[in-house]
């Protein structure tokens, strides 16, 4: 299993595969052994961007993404299939066309490749962050709207493809690509905001200053406390807030609930001690705040539909 936590890992994990990179005008590409794939960037990774990728994978993979920001992305699938699942009960498969991705929350995401098969795509992505550097104010539930419309609705955005087309042909390099890449950005954002909106029924949903930092202060106290999480009450004392805000305010930032937030950031920590240390599967599950293995070993599967011993094989595999 590979796990990707960051952009500058996932340029690594093409390395890994044996891809060559150069600087090509505006363009970062990796060219493959094979001299036929190939994956194109143009942008900024860690902001807003646009790919090509024409790959055949020599083996079955297992990808993890454990990227904390959140991102969209929107593909252009013209061949080949990726199978994704936070939750092995809720698996998805790619399909051709277009087609969304919104990670509204940070939490595992596992991709499965099928060895041998050709994947062949274009996307655009929306980092967090490109939204937060442009000063484009998204209301409160807006990733949320966007999970729900977005990810589990047939779009139409010819608008988007050629966005995505000019970017691909364009000539500008430098200092004057970056500015107007810029402006490509923040064009294809209004497309994508329309999309949500059109695809949205209920109204944008705005939090207040003291919901927000009431979220925030509750979020650092579960991560300082994993092995010993106040309860929904305890937190809602102390962030001065009552517990049905709280966690409507959770269900709006994160997309989840208070407690279903604690398990993600259990299995998420769960994950990292069965890759990186020689604990076992009792000290893991101590250390993650279960008080009973037969607990932790329930909630893990359910979550991932294996066991702990079976998915340290597969980390520490690669």
């Amino acid at each position: 299993m590979i796990t990707i936590h960051n952009v500058d890992e996932t340029v690594l994990f093409y390395g890994s595969l044996g891809a060559e990179r150069k600087e090509i005008g505006n363009c970062t590409a990796f060219t493959f052994f094979d001299k036929t794939s190939h994956v194109h960037f143009w942008g900024d990774l860690r902001g807003f961007c646009v790919a090509s990728v024409d790959v055949v994978y020599p083996k079955d993979m297992v990808i993890r993404s454990q990227i904390q920001q959140r991102y969209i992305g929107i593909s252009f699938t013209e061949e080949g299939q990726v199978v994704s699942y936070n939750r092995k009960a809720k698996v998805r498969e790619s399909r051709n066309g277009i087609d969304c991705y919104v990670f509204n929350s940070p939490v595992p995401l596992f991709m499965k490749i099928s060895g041998g098969q050709r994947l062949r795509f274009r996307g655009i992505y929306f980092q967090e962050s490109f939204f937060r550097e442009n000063n484009v104010a998204l209301y409160d539930s807006f990733w949320e709207d966007a999970k729900r419309s977005l990810a589990f609705n047939e779009l139409h955005s010819p608008e988007l493809l050629s966005i995505y087309q000019r970017i691909e042909k364009c000539p500008l390099t430098g200092e004057a690509f970056r500015l107007w890449m810029r402006g490509q950005g923040l064009a294809a954002a209004g497309y994508l905001l329309d999309l949500v909106q059109k695809y949205t029924s209920a109204p944008p949903v705005y939090l207040s200053e003291d919901e927000i930092a009431a979220v925030l202060q509750a979020k650092r106290l579960i991560k300082e406390n994993i092995d010993s999480v106040p309860t929904i009450l305890e937190l809602s004392k102390r962030v001065a807030l009552n517990k049905n805000k709280l966690q409507k305010a959770f269900q709006l930032t994160e997309g989840k609930s208070v407690g279903e937030y604690i398990r993600t950031l259990r299995m998420e920590r769960a994950l990292e001690l069965l890759e990186k240390s020689d604990l076992n599967t009792s000290e893991i599950a101590k250390a993650v705040g279960y008080h009973g293995v037969s607990n932790f070993y329930h909630a893990f599967q359910q979550k991932f539909g294996e066991t702990p011993q079976t998915v340290r094989v597969l980390l520490q595999s690669n």
